[in-house]
C-alpha cells in the first residue's frame, strides 16, 4: 500500500513550499513531479511487476486523497485572494496539475469501482475541477466506443492535441447529454447546477479574484486530464469484419506503459490495456499485458504531445505499424 503514496507528498509540498518559501514556490512541486515522474522512466525497469494482493488498504489511499485534494482546492482558492500575480499563477499551476494528475486518477478509480458512495466521492472531485459530465462521457461513451470514430475521447492519427481538445471538450459533453436524454434523466442538468453551486459561493464568500482562481485551476486540470487521454489511445482504431461488424476492443487499441516505479506514481494507469479489459478491477490488480507500448512513459509522452510536430513524428509511424 506504501508504494503508491507517491501523490500524497507532492500534494503536501504545495503548502509546504508556499509558507516555507514564499508564494511563488509551490511551482517547485510540478518540477519535483515532473522530475519525480521522468526520472523513474528511465531509471526504473520496464516489466510486469507482480500485483498487488486485494485489500482494503488499497482503497484506503484513494478514500483519503481525494478529500484532501479537495481541501487543497479549496486552501488555494482562499489564498489566491490575497497574492500576487506571481503567487495566484503559482497556486494555480501546482494545484491544477496535481488535481490533473493524482485527483483525477484517484476520482477514476472511485467512479470506477461499482461502490455508490465511492462513485459520489469521485464526482466531488470532478466538481472541485468543473468536470462533473467526465463521469458519465468516460463509462458510457469511451468505454463502449474507444478506438472508434463514435469516441470523442480517442485521438485521431495526425490530429495534433490542441485540435483534439478543442474536439473532445464539446464531444465528452455532448456524448454524456445524449445518453443521460436516451435515459430521459435530468442527472446532467443537475450536474451544470451543482457545478456553478461553487461558482457562486466562492465569488459571494471571496470575490471574482477566487472566483477566477478556480476557474484557472480547473482549466489547468481538465487540460492535463485530456493529455492523459490524447496519448492513451492516439492513432488505435477498431477495425471491421467483412459483414461490418465491429471489431472487439481489444489490448491492441490502447497505449501502455510498463514502467515498474513510474506507474507506481500514477495508480498503474500506465497499464490501460488491462484497465479496458476489466474497467472494475481495482489499480493495485492491473497487470501489463502484450499491447502498443509508448517509447517513453506517460509523463514524457504528455510533454511530447505538447509540440505536436515532434508527437506526430514519433507516433505516427508506431500507430500505423499497430493498425497494420
Amino acid at each position: 500500500m506504501l508504494r503508491y503514496c507517491g501523490p500524497f507528498l507532492f500534494l503536501f509540498s504545495i503548502p509546504g513550499f508556499y509558507y516555507g518559501l514564499g508564494p511563488a514556490a509551490p511551482l517547485l512541486s510540478v518540477a519535483l513531479l515532473l522530475a519525480a515522474l521522468v526520472g523513474a522512466e528511465f531509471l526504473s525497469r520496464r516489466g510486469d511487476a507482480p500485483s498487488e494482493a486485494d485489500g482494503t488498504g488499497f482503497r484506503v489511499l484513494v478514500w483519503l486523497y481525494i478529500p484532501l485534494q479537495l481541501i487543497a482546492i479549496l486552501w488555494g482558492t482562499v489564498v489566491s485572494a490575497h497574492v500576487g500575480a506571481g503567487g495566484f499563477a503559482a497556486l494555480a499551476v501546482s494545484l491544477g496539475v496535481t488535481t490533473g494528475v493524482f485527483g483525477v486518477l484517484a476520482a477514476h478509480e472511485a467512479v470506477h469501482s461499482g461502490d455508490p458512495r465511492e462513485a459520489l466521492l469521485g464526482t466531488a472531485l470532478l466538481t472541485g475541477m468543473s468536470y462533473r459530465h467526465f463521469r458519465i462521457a468516460h463509462l458510457y461513451g469511451h468505454h463502449r466506443w474507444a478506438g472508434t470514430e463514435k469516441d470523442a475521447a480517442t485521438a485521431r492519427l495526425g490530429e495534433g492535441f490542441y485540435r483534439f481538445f478543442l474536439r473532445t471538450l464539446a464531444g465528452q459533453f455532448l456524448e454524456a447529454w445524449r445518453f443521460e436524454r436516451r435515459k430521459g434523466s435530468a442527472r446532467l442538468t443537475l450536474d451544470l447546477a451543482l457545478m456553478l453551486a461553487p461558482f457562486a459561493a466562492i465569488t459571494f464568500c471571496l470575490g471574482l479574484r477566487a472566483s477566477f482562481f478556480f476557474v484557472c485551476q480547473s482549466a489547468i486540470a481538465v487540460m492535463v486530464l485530456e493529455l492523459f487521454n490524447y496519448i492513451a489511445h492516439y492513432g488505435l482504431v477498431r477495425g471491421r469484419d467483412a459483414t461490418g461488424k465491429l471489431e472487439a476492443l481489444n489490448d491492441c487499441h490502447s497505449w501502455n506503459s510498463s514502467n515498474v516505479l513510474a506507474n507506481r506514481l500514477i495508480f498503474n494507469m500506465g497499464r490501460h490495456s488491462h484497465h479496458h479489459r476489466r474497467p472494475t478491477a481495482p489499480y493495485q490488480s492491473l497487470k501489463a499485458r502484450r499491447a502498443p507500448e509508448l517509447p517513453f512513459g506517460y509523463a514524457t509522452s504528455i510533454l511530447l504531445a505538447l509540440a505536436p510536430p515532434l508527437w506526430r513524428r514519433v507516433m505516427d509511424p508506431k500507430a500505423l505499424a499497430w493498425r497494420a
